[in-house]
């Protein structure tokens, strides 16, 4: 994926690992902080402190806990959520351009939604997160089952997972081109992936399904390693390569799933997340994996607090602002790419 060998990785991850993970998580807390002080009404951290320990007042606890604190968490959750989905997609496809886009999730959930407001429209609102959920994981499913299921090739892969998508981003263009409801308004923002009223329901409905699905993909980081011996010598170890893919391939999926239903199609954080994470602690899955995590979820968080506090009262989607740094990020490494031919991670 990086410019990262494995043998590069091997000596220099386990000295940098540690400084690496808590300078990132430094600047985690730093970005949840400013996501407590900075919106469309400015909180001086004295209150916001105040506040967090019960001393102030109702007007305060609304703001701040009511809106900004679970607004600023899921933010944080479904960022490490599409980073640790994105290196692992790119570790079992092999291809440091890949995301979690490339096997439909995406543009599977977006089908889904549009889909929902089109035959639900009093409901759509409500069932958007269930829907985009389901989508991303029906699109992953197809794309798994029309690829070999457990013979996976990381070829036909992305092969089929870039005909799924085609083939959902043509039924998304023609349902917002023949509909123009207004039960269409909410999955139009969600599209942009805003993180406009997302508040304690939304987080608690993807936390516990999230951490267990990190906690696991975090577990089994060692098997993205063996991922790379080949089958001989992996059937050598006792290693079932199409089983363990399948599953890491899975727990990918619903990562990225699970995030964009609640969030919206948060774009690049899933491509750009491993590339830093890699450059910052090489290639091994063990350094790799937390470290993308932390990675997504700083960026997620930063474009949300920079979304609504940029031009206030006026909030710019999360979405919208990683895509306005991953478009630049995607061409540089497609040309430093390029001049690399078969680069691996």
């Amino acid at each position: 994926m990086a410019e990262v060998s494995m043998a590069q990785a091997g000596s220099r991850a386990p000295r940098r690992t540690p400084v690496v993970l808590l300078a990132l998580g430094a600047c985690l807390v730093a970005v949840l902080a400013l996501g407590l002080c900075l919106g469309a009404v400015r909180v001086p951290p004295a209150t916001v402190l105040n506040t967090l320990l019960g001393l102030d007042g109702p007007r305060q606890d609304f703001i701040i806990l009511g809106s900004r604190l679970p607004r600023t968490l899921l933010a944080a959750l479904t960022g490490a959520s599409l980073g640790l989905s994105g290196a692992i997609i790119q570790s079992l496809l092999r291809n440091p351009l890949a995301s979690p886009k490339i096997v439909g999730i995406n543009s599977g959930a977006a089908f889904a939604v549009l889909l929902c407001a089109f035959l639900l429209p009093d409901a759509a609102a409500r069932l958007t997160p269930f829907a985009a959920a389901t989508g991303g994981v029906v699109a992953g499913s197809v794309v798994w089952l029309m690829a070999g299921r457990l013979a996976l090739d990381a070829t036909r892969l992305t092969l089929v997972g870039i005909a799924v998508g085609f083939v959902m981003e043509a039924g998304v263009e023609f349902l917002l081109v023949t509909q123009t409801g207004p039960e269409f308004s909410a999955p139009l923002v969600w599209l942009t992936g805003s993180l406009w009223g997302r508040g304690w329901t939304h987080l608690a409905s993807v936390a516990p399904a999230l951490g267990g699905l990190m906690a696991l993909a975090l577990l089994m980081s060692f098997r993205l390693d063996l991922q790379y011996l080949g089958p001989q010598r992996a059937a050598a170890l006792g290693v079932r390569l199409g089983l363990e893919r399948g599953l890491l391939l899975l727990i990918g999926v619903l990562l990225a799933a699970l995030s964009v239903g609640v969030v919206g199609v948060v774009g690049f954080i899933g491509l750009m997340a491993p590339h830093i994470a890699a450059r910052l602690v090489g290639g091994r899955h063990r350094a790799l994996l937390p470290t993308a995590a932390l990675v997504g979820a700083v960026l997620c968080a930063g474009a949300d607090v920079a979304g609504r506090s940029l031009v206030p009262p006026i909030e710019i989607s999360a979405g919208i602002l990683t895509a306005l740094f991953g478009a630049p990020f995607f061409i540089w490494l497609l040309l430093t790419e390029s001049r690399r031919p078969g680069a691996t991670r």
